[in-house]
């Protein structure tokens, strides 16, 4: 009796063990999830690359996928998805596309002839009416996060001859105390030029350019009388006082630091006309 009483428990235990195995998206653009396990079944959501799920049961229904005219084996298996934000309480999808590595989810940028991805970069979210302007969307970057050094790839809505992405920043000032600091975002700045960035595939990847010390230190001439009135202005008595033996920029607690980083995607048609699109990510200063 003991004997079939631990079999039991075994069982329960690899079954509990299988139904928590997490594996994630790794299919470029996107994995389709069916509502039974056949290629002529329902479609009931497509998860994105990067998504995370847990798979619930295997099917032992096997599916050979031509992908880019690589063979690709796998099964049919049941789903679930992790995050309720996706709302895929199960279903069923082809485990070729799956890996137990785990991958991130893209920052994904919808413009109505293209979607720029970026790979592992985290923002702050934004409500959608608040960041579009005169086709440019502002998004600000999570503390310690940078586009800088990031794969991004630009997915064509419509037929073109040529994609091109460039990239510049924007340095600003800050006073810095201990901690907290005033950062004179609204006031002058030193703006690099645009560099185009170089394109690591055909499939229209790029690569964006990381910044260099020097080039996060880079500022304009200016006059310090005329940046104490600032910091008066823009922050209080406390922080001007901060700086009133200051000399130069160099000066501690005067700090200079990007503030914006921009990437600008032209995407020429097949009649030549452009269309140009700007993504602006703001970059949390100061610390």
């Amino acid at each position: 009796m003991k004997t079939y009483i631990n079999i039991i428990a075994l069982l329960i235990t690899f079954n509990f063990a299988q139904a928590q195995e997490i594996q994630y998206v790794s299919a470029e653009n996107g994995l389709i999830v069916r509502d039974n396990p056949s290629r002529g079944a329902k479609r009931i959501a497509k998860l994105e690359y990067g998504t995370q799920l847990e798979i619930m049961e295997y099917s032992q229904l096997k599916l050979d996928v031509v992908d880019n005219g690589e063979k690709i084996s796998g099964e049919w298996v049941k789903i679930m998805t992790t995050n309720e934000a996706e709302d895929v309480s199960a279903g069923y999808v082809f485990n070729g596309f799956l890996t137990k590595k785990e991958l991130k989810k893209r920052l994904k940028i919808d413009f109505d002839e293209f979607i720029v991805t970026i790979d592992n970069l985290k923002i702050y979210p934004i409500e959608t009416e608040h960041q579009t302007k005169n086709d440019t969307i502002f998004m600000t970057v999570e503390l310690g996060e940078t586009p800088e050094n990031k794969m991004i790839q630009v997915k064509h809505l419509q037929d073109f001859s040529k994609i091109e992405v460039f990239q510049k920043h924007e340095n600003s000032i800050t006073i810095m105390d201990e901690g907290p600091h005033c950062d004179l975002v609204n006031w002058k700045h030193y703006t690099s030029s645009w560099k185009p960035l170089r394109a690591i595939t055909k499939h229209k990847k790029f690569k964006t350019n990381a910044y260099t010390e020097k080039e996060w230190n880079t500022f304009i001439n200016i006059n310090l009388e005329d940046l104490k009135t600032a910091v008066k202005n823009a922050c209080g008595d406390k922080w001007s006082n901060l700086i009133k033996n200051a000399n130069s920029v160099e000066t501690y607690p005067i700090g200079i630091s990007i503030s914006k980083i921009y990437l600008r995607v032209v995407m020429t048609d097949l009649d030549g006309n452009k269309i140009e699109k700007v993504i602006a990510f703001e970059i949390p200063m100061g610390c």
